[in-house]
């Protein structure tokens, strides 16, 4: 019987050539979808590359190990979705440049007003629309200081802002912040009270959900910019709605949203100062993120295949 490495991340000639040059006998087969993939072949896959649904996870009698290819792993990890003895690996690391931009770019533009700008474009109109704020001089936030929140705090020391990261645990000074808290540790209302702008890049867990709320939203300057790129839940979405209403928040830059996907008559469509993507600015929109996740993926799984130790391995 075939042994079976299953892939759903988008992979062409010269990647399909580098994991097989590592897997020897397995068997390679690739698909756009966990759609497309039978509950005969799930069965017999040992190793799985990308993400598909986790309800169809229970198909597979024989699955080792699975390389996400998303930061995020909360849904892969709930208790009876795999065996005990299924190691899952995330992707942290591919993601970082691809999110940075994405987010960055968001806030720019609500900053220069960019997107007035294009809506009076439609109309030729020429007139300006007042003073515009930037990244120079701002207080940064960053919610979640590992690869991603650290590839955002490079290019916003670039631009001049001060960068406070936020994470777990804490060792030593990292490069690219000015100061760095552990959750538990961090004075809320002093930080709060003088930021400017918050970036989430952090996963979802229990000390992440809701971390944004009515309190914590109280707390933040007056016109801040709330940024999220990491998982919709970690933002009270009500809380947020009401706060961009009354205008106690500037804007809302948010490539993922709780509920999600959002639905049609949810209220945050329809409020002018939240900026909204449909999760896209990770995934396989940008180049290098791919190239990233192979690389991530055929070095582990050389590391499988030798009985060493996964990077990334979250179970």
């Amino acid at each position: 019987m075939s042994k079976y490495i299953v892939s759903v991340v988008p992979l062409g000639e010269q990647e399909i050539e580098r994991i097989q040059a590592v897997a020897g006998d397995y068997e390679i087969l690739c698909f756009k979808s966990g759609a497309e993939i039978s509950d005969e072949i799930l069965a017999d896959t040992e190793i799985l590359f990308g993400n598909i649904a986790p309800a169809r996870l229970s198909a597979c009698k024989d699955l080792k190990y699975v390389q996400l290819e998303s930061a995020g792993y909360d849904n892969y990890i709930v208790p009876g979705v795999l065996a005990d003895n299924t190691m899952v690996a995330n992707a942290s690391g591919a993601y970082g440049i691809a999110l940075a931009e994405h987010m960055i770019a968001g806030v720019l533009a609500v900053q220069k007003r960019l997107h007035g700008y294009r809506a009076q474009q439609k109309d030729a109109v020429w007139a300006k629309l007042g003073t515009v704020t930037g990244l120079y001089g701002s207080n940064v936030l960053i919610i979640g200081a590992g690869d991603i929140g650290t590839e955002t705090a490079k290019r916003l020391k670039a631009f001049g802002a001060h960068v406070t990261g936020l994470k777990r645990t804490v060792k030593g000074d990292m490069e690219h912040f000015d100061k760095v808290y552990a959750y538990d540790e961090m004075p809320w209302a002093d930080v709060l009270g003088q930021t400017d702008i918050v970036v989430i890049a952090a996963p979802l867990n229990e000390g992440t959900k809701h971390l944004i709320n009515r309190d914590t939203i109280a707390m933040l300057k007056d016109g801040a910019i709330i940024v999220n790129g990491g998982r919709g839940p970690i933002i009270e979405t009500e809380a947020l709605c009401d706060a961009l209403e009354s205008g106690k928040l500037a804007a809302a830059v948010l490539d993922v949203t709780d509920p999600e996907p959002l639905p049609e008559d949810h209220r945050l469509w329809k409020i002018e100062n939240a900026y909204i993507t449909p999760h896209v600015a990770g995934g396989h929109s940008f180049h290098t993120t791919v190239e990233k996740l192979v690389e991530l993926g055929v070095a582990n799984l050389e590391r499988y295949l030798k009985g060493e130790a996964i990077v990334n391995r979250v179970k």
